[in-house]
Protein backbone atom coordinates (compact mmCIF):
# COMPACT_ATOMS: atom_id res chain seq x y z
CA UNK A 1 0.00 0.00 0.00
CA UNK A 2 0.88 3.75 -0.89
CA UNK A 3 -0.35 6.84 1.10
CA UNK A 4 -0.94 10.02 -0.76
CA UNK A 5 -2.22 13.37 1.03
CA UNK A 6 -3.85 17.05 0.33
CA UNK A 7 -1.25 19.51 0.47
CA UNK A 8 -3.96 21.61 0.84
CA UNK A 9 -6.05 21.21 3.82
CA UNK A 10 -3.26 22.72 6.06
CA UNK A 11 -2.97 26.04 4.96
CA UNK A 12 -1.19 28.18 7.57
CA UNK A 13 2.35 26.89 6.30
CA UNK A 14 3.96 27.72 3.20
CA UNK A 15 3.27 25.53 0.15
CA UNK A 16 6.69 24.33 -0.57
CA UNK A 17 7.14 23.80 3.79
CA UNK A 18 3.95 21.54 3.48
CA UNK A 19 5.21 19.41 0.28
CA UNK A 20 8.44 18.98 1.84
CA UNK A 21 7.34 17.79 5.43
CA UNK A 22 4.85 15.33 3.47
CA UNK A 23 7.85 14.15 1.51
CA UNK A 24 9.60 13.94 5.27
CA UNK A 25 6.65 11.79 6.96
CA UNK A 26 7.34 9.23 4.46
CA UNK A 27 4.41 9.80 2.22
CA UNK A 28 4.37 8.09 -1.32
CA UNK A 29 2.72 11.07 -3.25
CA UNK A 30 0.64 14.18 -2.42
CA UNK A 31 -2.61 15.58 -3.36
CA UNK A 32 -2.53 19.34 -4.96
CA UNK A 33 -5.52 21.92 -4.88
CA UNK A 34 -5.99 23.44 -7.79
CA UNK A 35 -9.14 25.25 -6.65
CA UNK A 36 -9.16 28.92 -7.78
CA UNK A 37 -9.92 30.34 -4.69
CA UNK A 38 -7.33 28.60 -2.98
CA UNK A 39 -4.31 30.38 -5.21
CA UNK A 40 -3.69 32.55 -2.20
CA UNK A 41 -2.24 29.76 -0.51
CA UNK A 42 -1.75 27.39 -3.15
CA UNK A 43 -0.41 29.44 -5.59
CA UNK A 44 -0.04 28.72 -9.12
CA UNK A 45 -1.08 25.02 -10.95
CA UNK A 46 2.49 24.98 -12.68
CA UNK A 47 4.32 25.91 -9.26
CA UNK A 48 2.78 23.39 -7.38
CA UNK A 49 3.64 20.80 -9.70
CA UNK A 50 7.34 22.12 -9.85
CA UNK A 51 7.42 21.55 -6.14
CA UNK A 52 6.03 18.05 -5.91
CA UNK A 53 8.86 17.34 -8.65
CA UNK A 54 11.05 19.00 -6.63
CA UNK A 55 10.54 16.99 -3.55
CA UNK A 56 10.29 13.84 -5.44
CA UNK A 57 6.36 13.15 -5.01
CA UNK A 58 4.28 11.64 -7.65
CA UNK A 59 0.83 13.72 -8.40
CA UNK A 60 -1.56 11.04 -7.34
CA UNK A 61 -4.55 13.87 -8.52
CA UNK A 62 -5.74 17.30 -8.08
CA UNK A 63 -8.77 18.94 -6.62
CA UNK A 64 -10.33 21.59 -9.24
CA UNK A 65 -12.11 24.73 -8.55
CA UNK A 66 -15.59 24.13 -6.22
CA UNK A 67 -17.01 27.86 -6.67
CA UNK A 68 -20.11 27.41 -7.96
CA UNK A 69 -20.66 24.04 -8.91
CA UNK A 70 -24.29 23.99 -7.92
CA UNK A 71 -24.94 26.15 -10.68
CA UNK A 72 -24.30 24.44 -13.33
CA UNK A 73 -27.89 22.16 -12.47
CA UNK A 74 -29.57 25.44 -13.54
CA UNK A 75 -30.44 26.84 -16.74
CA UNK A 76 -28.52 30.31 -17.46
CA UNK A 77 -25.03 31.51 -18.36
CA UNK A 78 -23.82 30.98 -14.53
CA UNK A 79 -24.25 27.82 -14.81
CA UNK A 80 -22.50 27.58 -18.61
CA UNK A 81 -19.47 29.85 -17.33
CA UNK A 82 -18.95 26.78 -14.70
CA UNK A 83 -19.03 24.07 -17.10
CA UNK A 84 -16.44 26.43 -19.20
CA UNK A 85 -14.32 26.77 -16.44
CA UNK A 86 -14.36 23.04 -15.47
CA UNK A 87 -13.63 21.76 -19.06
CA UNK A 88 -10.82 24.48 -19.14
CA UNK A 89 -9.53 23.02 -15.75
CA UNK A 90 -9.74 19.40 -17.83
CA UNK A 91 -7.27 20.74 -20.41
CA UNK A 92 -5.08 22.24 -18.49
CA UNK A 93 -4.52 19.19 -16.15
CA UNK A 94 -4.01 17.46 -19.40
CA UNK A 95 -0.98 19.77 -20.45
CA UNK A 96 0.56 19.43 -16.62
CA UNK A 97 0.69 15.55 -17.27
CA UNK A 98 -1.83 15.21 -15.29
CA UNK A 99 -4.35 11.88 -15.01
CA UNK A 100 -6.88 12.53 -12.35
CA UNK A 101 -9.09 15.69 -11.33
CA UNK A 102 -11.83 15.91 -8.72
CA UNK A 103 -14.68 18.16 -8.86
CA UNK A 104 -17.36 18.43 -6.49
CA UNK A 105 -20.83 17.62 -8.00
CA UNK A 106 -22.77 20.03 -5.82
CA UNK A 107 -20.71 22.86 -3.43
CA UNK A 108 -21.81 24.09 -0.29
CA UNK A 109 -25.62 23.85 1.83
CA UNK A 110 -27.44 24.89 -0.64
CA UNK A 111 -29.52 22.54 -2.47
CA UNK A 112 -29.70 22.39 -6.65
CA UNK A 113 -32.62 24.79 -7.66
CA UNK A 114 -32.73 23.29 -11.14
CA UNK A 115 -33.38 19.93 -12.72
CA UNK A 116 -31.50 16.78 -12.79
CA UNK A 117 -31.52 16.68 -16.59
CA UNK A 118 -29.81 20.40 -16.94
CA UNK A 119 -26.55 18.94 -14.41
CA UNK A 120 -26.66 15.73 -16.69
CA UNK A 121 -26.76 17.43 -19.97
CA UNK A 122 -23.44 19.47 -18.93
CA UNK A 123 -21.64 16.95 -17.13
CA UNK A 124 -21.75 14.58 -20.50
CA UNK A 125 -20.07 17.61 -22.30
CA UNK A 126 -17.47 17.76 -19.18
CA UNK A 127 -17.16 13.49 -19.70
CA UNK A 128 -16.33 14.62 -23.87
CA UNK A 129 -13.68 17.09 -22.80
CA UNK A 130 -11.95 14.34 -20.27
CA UNK A 131 -12.21 11.69 -23.17
CA UNK A 132 -10.38 13.91 -25.57
CA UNK A 133 -7.78 15.52 -23.48
CA UNK A 134 -7.14 11.48 -21.86
CA UNK A 135 -8.25 12.17 -18.47
CA UNK A 136 -10.17 11.55 -15.56
CA UNK A 137 -12.89 13.04 -14.00
CA UNK A 138 -13.71 12.17 -10.50
CA UNK A 139 -17.13 12.77 -8.95
CA UNK A 140 -17.12 13.92 -5.76
CA UNK A 141 -19.85 13.32 -2.81
CA UNK A 142 -20.75 16.57 -1.25
CA UNK A 143 -24.20 17.07 0.58
CA UNK A 144 -27.02 16.12 -1.61
CA UNK A 145 -26.98 12.41 -2.64
CA UNK A 146 -29.42 12.14 -5.52
CA UNK A 147 -27.09 13.95 -7.76
CA UNK A 148 -23.70 11.80 -7.38
CA UNK A 149 -25.96 9.41 -7.95
CA UNK A 150 -27.94 10.14 -10.97
CA UNK A 151 -24.37 11.29 -12.56
CA UNK A 152 -22.01 8.39 -12.12
CA UNK A 153 -25.81 6.23 -13.18
CA UNK A 154 -26.31 8.10 -16.65
CA UNK A 155 -22.83 8.72 -17.62
CA UNK A 156 -21.28 5.85 -19.13
CA UNK A 157 -17.94 6.75 -19.86
CA UNK A 158 -14.31 5.19 -18.41
CA UNK A 159 -13.36 8.92 -18.00
CA UNK A 160 -15.40 9.77 -15.18
CA UNK A 161 -15.52 7.98 -12.11
CA UNK A 162 -16.05 8.32 -8.25
CA UNK A 163 -14.33 10.16 -5.92
CA UNK A 164 -15.23 8.79 -2.12
CA UNK A 165 -15.47 11.11 0.60
CA UNK A 166 -15.90 9.58 4.23
CA UNK A 167 -16.68 13.07 6.07
CA UNK A 168 -18.91 14.44 3.56
CA UNK A 169 -20.64 10.66 3.75
CA UNK A 170 -20.32 10.89 7.69
CA UNK A 171 -21.60 14.30 7.88
CA UNK A 172 -24.32 14.79 5.12
CA UNK A 173 -25.11 12.03 4.60
CA UNK A 174 -24.99 9.06 7.17
CA UNK A 175 -26.06 5.40 5.88
CA UNK A 176 -25.95 6.51 2.24
CA UNK A 177 -23.10 3.74 1.99
CA UNK A 178 -21.26 5.36 -1.89
CA UNK A 179 -19.29 2.64 -2.38
CA UNK A 180 -21.89 0.11 -2.24
CA UNK A 181 -22.43 1.27 -5.48
CA UNK A 182 -19.44 2.83 -6.88
CA UNK A 183 -16.53 1.09 -5.68
CA UNK A 184 -16.23 -0.59 -8.96
CA UNK A 185 -15.28 3.43 -10.42
CA UNK A 186 -13.19 5.10 -7.74
CA UNK A 187 -10.73 6.91 -9.07
CA UNK A 188 -10.54 8.81 -5.74
CA UNK A 189 -10.62 9.12 -1.99
CA UNK A 190 -10.93 11.73 0.60
CA UNK A 191 -10.18 9.66 3.63
CA UNK A 192 -10.81 12.02 7.11
CA UNK A 193 -12.96 12.14 9.82
CA UNK A 194 -15.92 13.91 11.46
CA UNK A 195 -17.63 14.30 14.52
CA UNK A 196 -21.04 13.43 12.30
CA UNK A 197 -22.26 17.18 11.95
CA UNK A 198 -19.12 19.58 10.58
CA UNK A 199 -17.00 19.06 7.49
CA UNK A 200 -13.96 19.14 10.28
CA UNK A 201 -11.30 17.20 8.28
CA UNK A 202 -10.21 15.60 11.04
CA UNK A 203 -7.44 12.57 11.28
CA UNK A 204 -9.26 9.48 11.20
CA UNK A 205 -10.00 7.93 14.37
CA UNK A 206 -10.70 11.57 15.78
CA UNK A 207 -14.36 11.41 14.86
CA UNK A 208 -17.11 9.17 14.52
CA UNK A 209 -16.20 7.65 10.98
CA UNK A 210 -16.65 3.64 11.63
CA UNK A 211 -13.21 2.88 9.95
CA UNK A 212 -13.82 -1.01 9.90
CA UNK A 213 -17.15 -0.46 7.94
CA UNK A 214 -15.49 1.50 5.40
CA UNK A 215 -12.70 0.04 4.56
CA UNK A 216 -14.80 -3.53 4.20
CA UNK A 217 -16.15 -1.41 1.85
CA UNK A 218 -13.40 0.37 0.41
CA UNK A 219 -11.34 -2.93 -0.39
CA UNK A 220 -13.95 -3.73 -2.46
CA UNK A 221 -12.49 -0.91 -5.04
CA UNK A 222 -9.35 -1.97 -7.65
CA UNK A 223 -7.73 1.47 -6.22
CA UNK A 224 -7.33 0.30 -2.76
CA UNK A 225 -5.03 -2.21 -3.67
CA UNK A 226 -2.52 0.56 -4.43
CA UNK A 227 -3.12 3.98 -2.62
CA UNK A 228 -4.87 5.23 0.49
CA UNK A 229 -5.10 8.96 0.64
CA UNK A 230 -5.80 11.42 3.33
CA UNK A 231 -7.30 14.80 3.21
CA UNK A 232 -7.13 15.49 7.03
CA UNK A 233 -5.60 18.65 8.37
CA UNK A 234 -3.20 18.33 11.23
CA UNK A 235 -4.62 20.09 14.32
CA UNK A 236 -2.87 21.99 16.87
CA UNK A 237 0.49 19.90 15.83
CA UNK A 238 3.64 20.88 14.41
CA UNK A 239 3.81 20.78 10.51
CA UNK A 240 6.61 17.64 11.18
CA UNK A 241 4.61 15.93 13.70
CA UNK A 242 1.01 16.76 11.77
CA UNK A 243 2.05 14.94 8.73
CA UNK A 244 3.49 12.05 10.90
CA UNK A 245 0.19 11.65 12.81
CA UNK A 246 -1.60 11.86 9.87
CA UNK A 247 0.97 8.65 8.39
CA UNK A 248 -0.10 6.75 11.09
CA UNK A 249 -3.36 7.34 11.22
CA UNK A 250 -3.61 6.21 7.58
CA UNK A 251 -1.43 2.89 8.31
CA UNK A 252 -4.43 2.80 10.89
CA UNK A 253 -6.83 2.54 8.69
CA UNK A 254 -5.49 -0.02 5.76
CA UNK A 255 -3.98 -2.25 9.10
CA UNK A 256 -8.34 -2.91 9.60
CA UNK A 257 -7.94 -4.74 6.45
CA UNK A 258 -5.47 -7.37 8.14
CA UNK A 259 -7.81 -7.92 10.89
CA UNK A 260 -10.78 -8.46 8.54
CA UNK A 261 -8.96 -11.08 6.57
CA UNK A 262 -7.58 -12.66 9.68
CA UNK A 263 -11.85 -12.33 11.21
CA UNK A 264 -12.72 -14.10 7.62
Amino acid sequence: MQYSIYSGVTTAYPIEARIAAIRDAGFDAVCLDFEAELIGTETSWSNQVRLAEKYGLPIENVHLTGAGMTAVWSEGDVGDRVLERLIRELSDMASLGIRIGIAHVTWGHDCPAGALEIGLRRYLRAAEAAEKHGVYLALENSVYPVYVRYLLDNIDSRHVGFCYDSGHENAFSPGENYLDSYAHRLLAMHLHDNDGTQDLHSLPFEGTVDWRNTVRALSRAPLFSRMLTLECGIGNRSLEEGFAAALEAGRRVYALTEAESRAN
